[in-house]
This record gives structure tokens, C-alpha cells and sequence, in this order.
């Protein structure tokens, strides 16, 4: 297992550093990223916890929509030029939540988060290195989704720093001047010189170059995506749910913001654990096969929470969701090259994309009604396992069965 990391990382180091950097400058439009800020955004606002969470669901649902018309140029441009107007767009993004003074502005700010850090950053990483490494394609993914990981360590405590030092709209200021000044250069630097990797794969010849429906076009057709279309909805539901509404639950537990912007760390370490792990067992056994699994630990916490409220179940519960988020982040990475292929990927992933945050945009939402009605998180905790052993029993029957792969020439 140390060997395989240890000789992807001599052969392309650069490469895999572009990756985890640009996970790395997802987290301004992260949800865990966003929660920190969400009491100042509500009193900004003037919203309550429902308000907040609906207002999240519309924005996320616009980037979603907005994800394939944006997402499918990757596999038609150069890399470098991408990732650089992604870039841009990011600080576009921090400079409008620096400007949030009611609901439409909280809208347009949640919005061009969501699509630019969440949506974008994320879809040049996993886009970029799916398509070049081939039989190392997992254990790519997860050096490259390190990213991730060193940001969830670091980014809840230096927000909290920044907010106390100079008020959060500031922070956003801070982050932006960053993201233009520091992270566009050192990025696009590292693929500098790198045709194969930044330019889009050649179209074989009589095929057409990729439009935004191409996406949906190829994946309906597949029985296979419906079948695991549940499993992959879970992670983002409810792990997008729980942390948006994190200051709720950790009310409702005793909890202080200081011990969960402290208990991120251990999130953080789970999913190094988690990315450490699922990369080589991917590439032995592939994604198909790893999908029903990638939630259990994930259900371990998910009972830990409901069960419990001593302040080190907060611990154990974000550690067993990072262990997870890493097994579902490189399965999820490695699943649509490894069936649907390359040529197209970008295309495929950004319509595939788009139906997994329209399905679990509405995380925020349904958990913020269902805590201003009084539900206890105990009960909601019963309901989420419920539903995500259900989804594990789906994709366990689609591994099963199997499914075509579709061509990757599909015209």
C-alpha cells in the first residue's frame, strides 16, 4: 500500500500537488466552510434556521443546474485556462458574501459559492485526475483528495481566528485576495509545460465535440446509475445536512462553537484514514464493487450521535464521517471513468453531479423544519440510517447484477 503512493508521488508529484490544491480551494463554498458563518449570515439576513436552510437549498439547486452548461467545457479547453477563470470566480464568489445584507443578496452569495468552490474546484480535480492516471486512477484520487483533508484541519480554525480578529464579512476580503493573489498563480504553475495533462482528450474521428446534455444523453441509459443513484445521494445529504445545521445540534447537545471548529481536526484525520485506505482497495476490487460499503462508518456515527451527548461523541461522530467521505469521494471519483470512460468525463460528471445536489440540496432544508418543529436528534438519526441502509442494500444489488459500461464514443 506505501509503495503505490510512494511511486505515484516520484513519477507525478506536480500533478497530484494541482489536484490537492485545487481540492484544497474548494472550502469557501464547502458546507462545513459556510456553517461557520451561518449565524452571521442569518442575523444579516434576518432569517431563522428553516429560512437559512431553504435559502441554501435554491442556491445550491441554481448551481446545480448551472454545473453542465459550465462543467462539460473542461473536456473541450485547456486545463490551465479553466482552472484559472474557476479560480476567479471563487473570489467573485467570497467578495459577493462580503455584501450579503438581506435574503436575495444571501441568495446570490450562497449560489456563486456553491458553484464556484464546492461545484468548480472540486470538478477540475476529480475531472483532471480521473481522466489522466489510468490503473492507478484510485490511489491518484486519493493522494489528490488530500486536499480536502488538510483544509478540514486547517480552514475551521483559522476562520474562527479571522473572525474574531476582523469581523467575518472581512474574512471573506481576506479569502478572496488569497485565491487571486496566491493559490491562480502557484496552480496553474504546476501544470505548466504539461500538454498531456491540461489539454482535453482528442474526439475520435465522426464523434462530436462534448455539449451540456451530452450528460444526461449517456448516463439515463444506464440501469446501473439509478441503482446507486441512492448511495451516492446519502453521503451529501446528510453529511451536508448535519454540518450546515452543526451550531443546531450542538445546542441541542451542550456543545460550544469552539469545540466544534476543535472537533473538525478529528474530521480531518478520519478522512485522511478514509482517502489513505479506499484509493488501493479501488483499484484492486474497483468502485462498483466498493460502493455499498463506503457508508459504514458513516452509520456507526450517525448512531453515536443520536445516542449520545458527551462532547467526545462530536469527535467520533466527524471522525467516522471523514472515514467515509474519503471512501465516497475516491469511489465516487474513480466510478464514472471507470464506466463510462474518458473522453467525455467532465461532460458526465457535471450532469451526474447535477443530480446528486438537486437530490440532496434539500438536506439543509428538511433537517432545519425538522429541528424547528422539535424533532430530537435521536429520532432524526433513527430515520437516516434507515434510509442509508436501504441505499447500501441497492447498490449491493447493482455490484451484483452488474451493468453495461457504456461506450465512451457514445454518439
Amino acid at each position: 500500500m506505501f509503495s503505490g503512493y510512494a511511486q505515484l508521488l516520484r513519477k507525478e508529484p506536480k500533478l497530484l500537488l494541482f489536484g490537492a490544491a485545487c481540492s484544497f480551494m474548494s472550502t469557501p463554498g464547502q458546507t462545513y466552510f459556510i456553517a461557520l458563518f451561518v449565524s452571521s449570515f442569518g442575523a444579516a439576513a434576518d432569517l431563522s434556521s428553516a429560512e437559512l436552510g431553504t435559502t441554501y437549498l435554491a442556491a445550491t439547486l441554481t448551481s446545480a443546474s448551472l454545473l453542465p452548461a459550465i462543467g462539460h467545457w473542461i473536456d473541450r479547453v485547456d486545463l490551465r485556462t479553466y482552472t484559472a477563470l474557476a479560480i476567479c470566480g471563487l473570489a467573485v464568489s467570497c467578495l459577493a458574501a462580503t455584501a450579503v445584507t438581506g435574503p436575495l443578496t444571501l441568495y446570490f452569495a450562497f449560489t456563486l459559492l456553491r458553484l464556484t468552490g464546492q461545484g468548480l474546484m472540486t470538478h477540475v480535480e476529480v475531472t483532471s485526475i480521473a481522466r489522466f492516471f489510468g490503473r492507478a486512477r484510485g490511489t491518484a484520487l486519493s493522494i489528490s483528495a488530500m486536499g480536502f483533508a488538510a483544509a478540514e484541519a486547517a480552514a475551521p480554525p483559522l476562520a474562527v481566528l479571522l473572525i474574531g480578529a476582523l469581523g467575518w464579512r472581512m474574512s471573506y476580503g481576506v479569502i478572496a485576495a488569497f485565491a487571486v493573489l496566491i493559490a491562480l498563480p502557484l496552480i496553474t504553475s504546476l501544470v505548466r509545460g504539461r500538454a498531456d495533462f491540461t489539454e482535453p482528450v482528442p474526439i475520435a474521428p465522426g464523434a462530436s465535440p462534448s455539449r451540456a446534455l451530452d450528460g444526461l444523453r449517456i448516463v439515463v441509459r444506464t440501469r446501473y446509475f439509478w441503482l446507486v443513484l441512492p448511495i451516492l445521494l446519502f453521503m451529501p445529504f446528510t453529511s451536508t445536512a448535519l454540518t450546515f445545521h452543526i451550531e443546531a445540534v450542538a445546542t441541542a447537545k451542550g456543545w460550544s462553537l469552539e469545540l466544534i471548529a476543535t472537533a473538525f481536526t478529528a474530521y480531518a484525520v478520519g478522512h485522511v484514514f478514509g482517502l489513505f485506505l479506499a484509493g488501493p482497495i479501488i483499484d484492486r476490487i474497483s468502485a462498483r464493487a466498493m460502493m455499498p460499503l463506503m457508508n459504514v462508518p458513516f452509520f456507526l456515527g450517525i448512531a453515536m450521535l443520536g445516542a449520545f451527548d458527551n462532547p467526545l461523541v462530536l469527535f467520533a461522530f466527524l471522525a467516522l464521517l471523514g472515514s467515509s467521505a474519503g471512501f465516497v469521494q475516491t469511489t465516487g471519483g474513480a466510478l464514472w471513468a471507470e464506466d463510462y470512460g474518458v473522453s467525455r468525463l467532465g461532460t458526465i460528471r457535471s450532469f451526474a453531479t447535477m443530480l446528486m445536489v438537486a437530490g440532496t440540496a434539500s438536506g439543509p432544508a428538511v433537517l432545519g423544519a425538522l429541528l424547528d418543529h422539535g424533532v430530537s436528534i435521536g429520532r432524526v438519526s433513527t430515520l437516516l440510517l434507515v434510509a442509508g441502509l436501504g441505499s447500501a442494500v441497492l447498490a449491493a444489488l447493482a455490484a451484483v447484477a452488474g451493468a453495461a459500461r457504456v461506450a465512451d464514443e457514445t454518439s
